[in-house]
């Protein structure tokens, strides 16, 4: 069979989760919608909410987490800077700007809107809130164009299971201070709901609700449960140039963009516990498989933050060098050519090899840096040569204290010479040297900054 396009297979999953809850489309309604999720999935700024993306979290046997599949990330208002023009003439009617600027919930909607007031109250909004793209903005709003596009056409009951589904991928939110989970949180308000709209479903119907919720939630974050640590750091990768714009542009984002990329990601895991990625709902899932969760997720949290120490690390160095030389430069300048494709050499060429003796205890982590993340990445090196090259001399414990270094130069309470002078001088003269080869023009001062280090 001839493999599909992702916006043939978007309409398709379109066609069979209408289909399997017993209502119909026009053909060339499937087609408008489909193609639009497509196109909202595959704008430039985006590497990781893709088409892709939600193709592997569909489940072609359950048409209600299809649907939220499909229609849960396709507003990313910031990432896209904006609406596409489609969803936009969906969204207008229930969107204001208040005085300073923000996005804000419509009033005066009637009460006959039965897709905005639904979705407002699963989310639990009201006219004249203020939305945060961290508190649910994205989410809402995506399930507000679903919404909009599917009242009438499917069962109440329907939307009723489809829309918490992507409430519930709000991600990372902690307990209320009552102690209460976010999706117990959504279990009472479907309950409110169930009364207001008129609903008449069982109790049980509303936990079958918030149990599916509940799975498709989990399933959107499962890479935090990668077996395979290198899996979940792709992902993370991915993540970098959405948050990160000036990463979007290989070979000319300096090494500043670079570090301050790593300090987010760095700061938002060290601060992220398993508890607020997966969630439990009323056996869903079992107790075995949530603490296999938790405990994937916490192997991997720990992995990453010691990996990405090691690369800001790196990048702090490397800043520490620029700083000194001269000033900020594109990060390919000192490291070469990011696309390992590419013609041109980079900076582990001139790397001299270390001792055995070096060798860390770590072999996970030498394994990550010298091999590299599963795959490939558009913006980066797959591997870490100087990383690894930084790693092997400095070992992860002295990474770790060199890392709480990092803070006093990036606030500027300790120079650059007096950073690098803190730091092994072997490393720091070949690090130089290499920088030196690669960097020509930054040689003459790189030599007299060494010269000063090592008077």
């Amino acid at each position: 069979m001839v493999a599909r396009g992702t916006i043939h297979q978007t309409i398709d999953l379109l066609q069979r989760a209408i289909t399997q809850l017993g209502a119909e489309l026009p053909p060339g309604q499937v087609e408008k919608i489909g193609v639009m999720v497509n196109k909202a999935m595959s704008v430039q700024g985006r590497t990781f909410h893709t088409p892709e993306h939600v193709l592997a979290l569909a489940d072609r046997s359950n048409p209600h987490i299809t649907l939220a599949a499909l229609f849960h990330d396709i507003v990313y208002f910031h990432v896209d800077e904006g609406f596409l023009p489609e969803i936009k003439e969906i969204l207008e009617p229930y969107l204001s700007t208040n005085a300073a600027g923000d996005l804000t919930i419509s009033q005066g909607i009637s009460r006959k809107d039965r897709a905005f007031w639904g979705t407002c109250a699963v989310f639990g909004f009201n006219p004249g809130d203020v939305l945060n793209p961290f508190s649910g903005m994205n989410e809402f709003l995506s399930a507000l164009v679903m919404n909009t596009l599917l009242v009438g056409l499917l069962k109440d009951q329907d939307l009723f299971i489809t829309t918490p589904c992507i409430e519930a991928t709000i991600p990372f939110r902690p307990t209320t201070p009552e102690g209460k989970s976010p999706a117990e949180v959504l279990a009472e308000r479907l309950k409110r709901i169930n009364v207001q709209f008129e609903l008449s479903l069982p109790e049980s119907g509303i936990d079958t609700s918030v149990q599916c919720a509940v799975q498709f939630a989990n399933r959107d974050v499962m890479n935090f449960a990668e077996e395979d640590v290198a899996r979940f750091l792709d992902n993370t990768w991915k993540l970098l140039p959405e948050t990160n714009p000036a990463l979007r542009h290989q070979g000319i984002y300096t090494i500043g963009h670079y570090r301050h990329a790593l300090q987010k990601m760095l700061g938002f895991l060290t601060g992220l516990e398993p508890q607020r990625v997966f969630s439990q709902y009323k056996g869903e899932p079992s107790d075995e498989k949530y603490q296999r969760l938790l405990a994937g997720a916490d192997r991997n949290l720990k992995t990453a933050r010691d990996y990405l120490g090691i690369k800001l690390v790196t990048a702090v160095i490397l800043e520490a060098f620029a700083m000194a030389t001269g000033g900020d430069a594109p990060i390919s300048l000192f490291l070469g050519d990011l696309d390992p494709h590419g013609p041109g050499g980079n900076i582990e060429d001139y790397l001299p090899e270390v001792s055995k003796d070096k060798k860390p205890k770590d072999d996970r982590l030498f394994a990550l840096l010298s091999e590299g993340r599963a795959n490939e990445s558009y913006f980066d090196l797959k591997n870490s040569p100087l990383s690894c090259f930084i790693y092997q001399h400095l070992g992860i414990e002295e990474c770790r204290v060199v890392k709480s270094k990092t803070e006093e130069l990036i606030a500027g309470s300790i120079s650059p010479e007096g950073f690098l002078a803190g730091l092994p001088r072997e490393m720091v003269s070949a690090v130089a040297s290499a920088i030196g080869t690669m960097a020509w023009t930054r040689k003459a001062a790189l030599d007299s900054l060494m010269a000063r280090l090592r008077s």
